[in-house]
């Protein structure tokens, strides 16, 4: 097992732009002199620079994605940089009228002015969108349980409902026992159905995170489909066995996508379940099957932003792998693979990159 890796966090570079925003007061306090004036304009870009600092320190506990706190430093060092240049067209429009003081004084003073705004809005404005995000994903989720209320449970119920009046309008016999388990049929899929909608609410609804051996969780969920489905052949290609942190539920989102491969790949074809991880370091479970692939309505349905009166699934076990791997900061993908069948790519973070 290889030793954790220390990588570098968006904090440590808010930390850094403030230790440089410091230095550049201190070197104006150096090259211009030791007058009051200067001190107490050192003493004001020092004070600016600690903002900066400060706003690292509590970076860490601010509700945004490890991702969105690199896109806020970004802007951080934009807005800085902007700042530093429109100091510089200042100062050479002064040069132009005969006065070159100050040049120090304005670019640290800009810098390090731009590095607070920039650090502090850019914040405000990458958790702004992803709360935005989070209420179209919400929105989303709404709108999937919507239409499998409408339509999905009361297709499964008016084909109960329909079989059982039958029972009551004519004698008991073989006809009978034939329409009964027709209705117990379909009154099991609406339960499964019911099941699954709330599991995928739970899995929204949960903010935590669990860490994951990935090779020991894909080893059991094959054992547990193997079982349940003896005449499916599953071939294992694993390239690395990385530790991630993702949502309690990943376990049952890999099940799923073996679940799918198998009831959609003949017997006499293996499914192929692939691990590895990424150039990004990032580890990727894809699970490859020959069978007749995911119909395009369920996979148009996974790619658009809402479901609509002709895109809806059949099933929700896809959404299942969807939710699970979007609130682990990961990706879900579903690839067509050659000559025939389906590539389901899940791709979530390692433990150390989390």
């Amino acid at each position: 097992m290889s030793p954790p890796r220390h990588r570098v966090r968006p904090q440590h570079g808010v930390y850094a732009l403030g230790a440089l925003c410091i230095g550049l007061g201190l070197a104006h306090l150096a090259t211009e002199g030791e007058g009051l004036g200067t001190g107490l304009e050192a003493f004001v870009i020092c004070g600016i620079a600690l903002l900066v600092v400060a706003t690292g320190y509590e970076l860490p506990n601010r509700p945004i994605s490890r991702s969105g706190k690199w896109r806020a430093l970004r802007l951080a060092l934009t807005v800085a940089g902007s700042f530093a240049l429109l100091a510089l067209a200042v100062w050479l429009i002064w040069a132009m009228e005969g006065d070159r003081r100050e040049l120090t004084f304005l670019l640290a003073f800009a810098t390090t002015l731009g590095s607070a705004v920039g650090v502090r809005g850019g914040l405000y404005a990458v958790e702004a969108d992803e709360r935005l995000d989070e209420a179209r994903d919400l929105t989303k989720l709404l709108t999937i349980n919507q239409r499998v209320l409408r339509h999905n449970l009361r297709n499964e119920l008016c084909v109960a409902l329909g079989n059982l009046d039958r029972i009551e309008r004519r004698d008991h016999g073989a006809e009978t026992n034939e329409d009964v388990r027709i209705a117990r049929a379909h009154l099991e899929s609406l339960l499964e159905t019911t099941d699954r909608t709330r599991e995928i609410v739970s899995i929204w609804d949960t903010d935590q995170r669990e860490t994951f051996r990935l090779r020991e969780l894909v080893e059991e969920r094959i054992e547990a489909v193997g079982t349940a489905y003896p005449d499916v052949s599953i071939a294992t290609e694993f390239d690395d066995d990385p530790r991630v942190a993702s949502h309690p539920a990943l376990p049952a989102a890999v099940e799923e996508a073996l679940r799918n491969a198998a009831e959609h790949t003949p017997t006499d074809v293996a499914v192929t379940v692939a691990l590895r991880t990424d150039r990004t370091g990032a580890a990727v479970v894809e699970v490859v099957d020959s069978g007749t692939g995911v119909p395009k309505f369920d996979a148009d349905a996974i790619e658009s932003p809402e479901e609509t009166s002709l895109v809806h699934t059949q099933g929700l076990g896809l959404w299942i792998i969807y939710w699970t791997v979007e609130t682990s900061d990961g990706t879900f993908e579903l690839l067509e693979n050659e000559p025939t069948g389906t590539v389901v790519r899940i791709t979530v973070p390692t433990a150390e990159e989390s």
